[in-house]
């Protein structure tokens, strides 16, 4: 019987994680769950927070901002179990303060994208509202 089972986690950007680890703890739409290896096959929802797992011994966290969890039994005693976490945004961390630094990192970038974005988007508008004034000017409706 194996001793670990695969956690894999996606985003639509990369694969976040893709480790073999011992055990689980992840919190689901109606509470806190405990994976370990030969649990029984279940798809569910995952809440934005953190799911903890342990991995030689060391725990470990990884930030959700919500998604999914399948937990998938394999046939056969070589292959260990899966666990897939889809998700739309993960960042996994040693402890608790690098995984904090690590979200402002990445929220502060958020916030830059959105800025460019907001940019991009009024100079569209305004040369759109500008090629309107102009059309309109040039071939009046009747």
């Amino acid at each position: 019987m194996t001793k670990t089972m695969q956690l894999e986690i996606v985003t639509p950007d990369e694969i976040v994680l893709n480790t073999d680890v011992e055990a689980i703890r992840v919190q689901l739409s109606d509470g806190w769950w405990g994976i370990l290896p030969r649990h029984a096959p279940f798809l569910a929802h995952i809440v934005a927070g953190i799911m903890l797992y342990r991995r030689q011994g060391d725990t470990r966290y990884v930030a959700l901002y919500q998604g999914t969890i399948e937990v998938q039994r394999r046939s056969g005693a070589l292959q260990p179990d899966r666990v897939l976490v889809l998700t739309a945004a993960a960042e996994e961390g040693k402890d608790l303060a690098v995984l904090e630094h690590a979200l402002e990192q990445q929220r502060a970038r958020l916030n830059q994208i959105a800025q460019e974005a907001h940019i991009e988007f009024t100079r569209a508008r305004m040369a759109l509202e500008r090629a309107l004034r102009e059309t309109t000017r040039l071939a009046p409706l009747e």
